[in-house]
């Protein structure tokens, strides 16, 4: 079939528009769809380099942070034997046994295991009674008081010292080691070494209980078992 010159023209131009069409299909379509994934990745990275950097902005005084709360839990592991073997224990309650004036005799001590305990605190209520004179004196300083500004503020330092003191007075879960002794001693050695417990630089030993059985002029002799408390100490972050 012969084609005239329009019929050409016809086909020419179909042709042109399949090559652009398929084209576009190809290569511009995809580079686009590329394109825009590229730009919705780089809005997501903003956001989250935007967030990165408030993050960072937070934590720039983090060590300052991190360092202080160690001071101060050290200053209250302070207070408590540090996680130790057993046999370190059992040594440390022999070495106040050994205390001049004390000399308490072991004949029998044994340890538990390392485990934990919860330590309940205890609330105190004074007893002591108010005369009509120290009324007199608190009604004179309470009208003596005439600054709206402090009592408020006194109000707001009484709420925040209860808020406190409830924190602080929460039960908590802390390790020990029981020890349970057969001991022999004078009256007066064993109780310097209760006195001891309570006055030594290390205070987190204390007598659960005590049964004595046998009492002459020069000696006693009994059971006790004691508790020592431990904490674990934290690694110091300054050091890493």
């Amino acid at each position: 079939m012969k084609l005239n010159y329009r019929d050409k023209m016809i086909l020419i131009v179909v042709f042109v528009l399949l090559i652009i069409v398929a084209g576009f299909m190809l290569f511009i379509k995809p580079a686009i769809d590329e394109c825009s994934q590229a730009s919705s990745d780089l809005e997501s990275a903003k956001v989250q380099l935007s967030e990165l950097e408030d993050q960072v902005d937070k934590d720039k005084n983090l060590a300052a942070e991190i360092q202080t709360l160690y001071t101060s839990t050290s200053q209250v592991a302070a207070n408590f034997y540090d996680y130790q073997v057993a046999y370190k224990a059992t040594d440390k309650v022999r070495e106040l046994f050994n205390v001049d004036d004390v000399k308490i005799k072991n004949s029998n001590m044994t340890i538990s295991s390392y485990g934990s305990t919860v330590l309940s605190p205890f609330a105190y209520e004074s007893t002591a009674t108010a005369t009509d004179f120290d009324t007199k004196v608190d009604e004179y300083n309470n009208a003596s008081t005439t600054d709206s500004s402090a009592a408020d503020a006194n109000t707001d330092v009484n709420t925040d010292a209860n808020a406190a003191d409830t924190n602080e007075t929460a039960a908590q879960t802390i390790g020990y080691y029981s020890l349970n002794i057969q001991f022999k001693s004078s009256l007066s050695g064993f109780k310097n070494f209760a006195d001891n417990l309570t006055t030594n630089n290390e205070k987190s030993m204390v007598i659960e209980n005590v049964s004595i059985e046998n009492v002459n002029e020069s000696e006693i002799s009994g059971s006790m078992t004691l508790n020592m408390y431990v904490l674990k100490k934290l690694a110091d972050p300054s050091a890493s």
